[in-house]
């Protein structure tokens, strides 16, 4: 791409280490010329992350922080509430401050997330200016959006089918999501399932610490705290000896605590490269999603950026999820983790005894992910890809407007 296109980043939250989708938004756009990428973001500073480098310009635009309690009838919840309705009636405000910055840097596309509101904004915003717009779509907006907002979740549904299928490119991180978009809303997307920069790992003794077998967990929590809760359990009750374990650490890098044991190491929240410091000393990376009722719609559709890590080690992975979650098919058509999809002490114990006997077992996972990661999530090309998408979107855009 020689000349790529001016870029305005229209999104809820600027490309960081925070959390998962974050990270995925400052890998994708790493390597964009710095000149080129016009931002428009919430403000993530009072979170602990630092002023964004990543831009030319970059505005951060006034949006309340309205997560916390939801009980509609407490004082709390109310007030949060009020607070995402102002995010709500800014949507136009946003669309508008957006058009003017767009005429002073020459903008001629828009990048945005299927996140907060923002991307409703981008939506107007484009229609208005004629100028392409890619959506990225991480998670199922409706969902999350109607357990915020009060509000009939068919109104939200159909505010983002007129939104997503006003987009001239969607990329989608999971073949449910993907199959979700396609079944309710008639929209075809791209897949570009999470992704990360090649690792070069020297293979280490197994285990590789002590003699204990060292199981890391990085994330928040969301989606999978009953599987945690079975993994903790199960640590603290040192019931791993019935499978031929004498000693099992378990190291969380999470954002929260729990209860203190000597054989579980809280590192707290910590930074990407910690976090790969973290996975290279590990021997087992444990990657649970939840088996209640009630979080099967994310389970399904969503991917987690972690797996792209854990992925491109080649460390023996254990998947605890229930059978028609997105992460857990991957696994099936793959063969790149131990996969466990029934919560229960039995399961969990073979799985763990089968990683750690079998040094060939390991050795085949290995490989397979190392091949996964080659097919899919590899971020230099999913960075040629969405650069050539814009390109080509742009260039489609002035030559229509020249036959007009």
């Amino acid at each position: 791409m020689e000349s790529p296109p001016t870029l305005l980043f229209f999104n809820n939250f600027p490309p960081s280490n925070r959390n998962g989708g974050t990270v995925l938004i400052r890998r994708l756009l790493t390597g964009y010329p710095h000149e080129k990428l016009i931002g428009l973001t919430v403000s993530f500073n009072s979170l602990g992350v630092n002023s964004p480098t990543w831009c030319r310009y970059h505005v951060e635009f006034p949006s309340a922080k309205d997560w916390g309690g939801r009980g509609f009838w407490k004082l709390k919840g109310l007030i949060n509430r009020l607070k995402g309705l102002t995010n709500w009636l800014l949507i136009p405000v946003a669309a508008f401050y957006a058009a003017r910055l767009m005429r002073k840097h020459s903008v001629t596309a828009i990048l945005s997330v299927a996140a907060g509101t923002f991307f409703l904004s981008a939506a107007i915003t484009a229609w208005w200016m004629s100028v392409p717009w890619v959506l990225i779509v991480h998670d199922d907006w409706v969902p999350i959006v109607a357990d915020a907002v009060p509000g009939p979740r068919w109104l939200f549904r159909m505010m983002f089918r007129a939104a997503i299928r006003r987009a001239d490119h969607v990329f989608v991180v999971s073949n449910g999501m993907q199959e979700q978009l396609k079944a309710e809303y008639g929209v075809d997307a791209e897949l570009q399932l999470p992704a990360t920069d090649a690792w070069d790992l020297t293979p280490s003794a197994f285990p590789a610490r002590n003699g204990a077998l060292r199981i890391l967990y990085t994330g928040n929590g969301w989606a999978a705290q009953d599987s945690l809760d079975l993994l903790v359990r199960l640590v603290r009750e040192k019931a791993f000896r019935r499978y031929g374990l004498q000693a099992v650490e378990l190291h969380l890098c999470a954002p929260w605590t729990i209860d203190a044991d000597p054989e579980i190491i809280q590192h707290g929240w910590v930074s990407e490269t910690e976090v790969r410091q973290q996975i290279a000393a590990a021997d087992v990376l444990f990657l649970p999603y939840s088996f209640e009722d009630e979080y099967q719609v994310f389970t399904r559709t969503s991917f987690p950026a972690k797996a792209a890590d854990y992925i491109a080690s080649g460390k023996a992975i254990l998947i605890l999820g229930p059978k028609g979650s997105s992460i857990c098919r991957y696994a099936e058509q793959f063969h790149c983790a131990e996969l466990v999809t029934e919560l229960s002490e039995e399961a969990l114990g073979q799985a763990i005894r089968r990683l750690t006997s079998g040094e060939e077992y390991r050795r085949n996972l290995a490989v397979n992910a190392r091949r996964a990661f080659d097919l899919n999530h590899n971020i230099v090309r999913q960075r040629e890809r969405l650069f050539e998408v814009l390109d080509q979107l742009v260039r489609d855009r002035k030559a229509s407007s020249r036959k007009v």
